[in-house]
């Protein structure tokens, strides 16, 4: 069967199998992917163990009630902010606002695969977001395609984050072939980077020529990193452990840029242990805030009314 109900945590889910892995998606949390995994291979996705899968409560802070792990989806904004141009607007949510979205949805069957397509409009602003995810039938290829359109008559600006949170262990490598450079978002107990700072990949970050390496969770410190993506438009974890990769693709023309989340150990929200996790987010625009984005780092999108924007990113796990 190419497609099952199933249950995460008491929520009705959706696992899309092909003949080498499987995704499993909770339309009701905000279409979350709560699994990403070779069917006998090891599980990609971290899972929170301090924040449970839940429903989001109105006007809910994601990093306190919605960081439960797995892959969500970040528009217009990552983290929360005023609306650019727009003072008396209400401000952008944090994590942006498709996690708390309500979504429609529908599977279906075809001779490549099986796909789980969703749409959710804006809450904020004049626009209809849609995703599909398909497994491939006969590949270990989970590719997501993405289409956002306008319907109202103004323009506006946005920016888009894919956001999955992976299960990572000491010696875990992250290679992103083609990039030299990053810049620094956010940095907790490491004094030897402030936010704008732009740092030589991977050495300044982790000392590595080639690839980064994550360090013992001892290290506690955290980084949000930016990058441009290499001409190959790939990023490349290693668990040599169980030796098995998970390898994310895209088309630099319609996703230009990546952030890179480097948790070990060095921060989580007031009252919880530190988390120890890594998130390797294909994205278009950059940092997390659409209004620096806008204004300080100049890589926000603007959306004209009627226009449509297409854009995937495809992730394999060779065996």
């Amino acid at each position: 069967m190419a497609f099952r109900q199933v249950t995460v945590s008491g929520f009705p889910a959706l696992a899309l199998r092909g003949a080498e892995v499987e995704v499993v998606v909770v339309p009701t949390l905000g279409m979350k992917v709560s699994n990403l995994r070779r069917l006998r291979g090891r599980e990609w996705l971290w899972r929170n163990d301090q924040i449970p899968l839940a429903p989001a409560p109105a006007g809910a802070s994601y990093v306190d009630t919605a960081d439960s792990g797995g892959w969500d989806e970040c528009f217009p904004t990552v983290a929360p902010c005023p609306m650019p141009g727009r003072p008396d607007a209400p401000p952008l949510p944090d994590h942006g606002e498709l996690w708390s979205a309500r979504w429609s949805s529908a599977v279906s069957e075809h001779a490549g695969g099986t796909t789980l397509t969703a749409s959710t409009a804006s809450a904020r602003l004049p626009a209809e977001f849609h995703r599909s995810v398909t497994v491939a039938l006969s590949e270990p290829v989970i590719e997501f395609r993405y289409r956002l359109r306008h319907t109202g008559g103004e323009p506006f600006p946005w920016i888009w984050s894919s956001h999955p949170l992976f299960s990572i262990q000491p010696g875990t490598t992250l290679e992103l072939p083609g990039v030299s450079q990053v810049r620094v978002d956010a940095a907790h107990g490491r004094p030897d980077a402030e936010r704008g700072d732009v740092l030589a990949w991977p050495g300044a970050v982790s000392g590595g020529v080639e690839r980064f390496t994550v360090p013992d969770p001892r290290a506690r410190w955290t980084m949000k990193l930016y990058a441009d993506f290499g001409p190959s438009g790939q990023a490349i974890l290693t668990d040599p452990r169980q030796g098995e990769q998970l390898i994310m693709r895209v088309d630099r023309s319609e996703v230009p840029q990546i952030g890179i989340w480097i948790n070990c150990a060095g921060w989580a929200p007031e009252g919880r242990t530190p988390y120890f996790n890594m998130g390797v987010e294909p994205c278009i625009g950059a940092p997390d805030r659409l209004d620096e984005a806008v204004d300080d780092w100049g890589l926000a999108e603007t959306l004209a009314p009627g226009e449509e924007r297409s854009w995937s990113v495809e992730v394999r796990l060779p065996g």
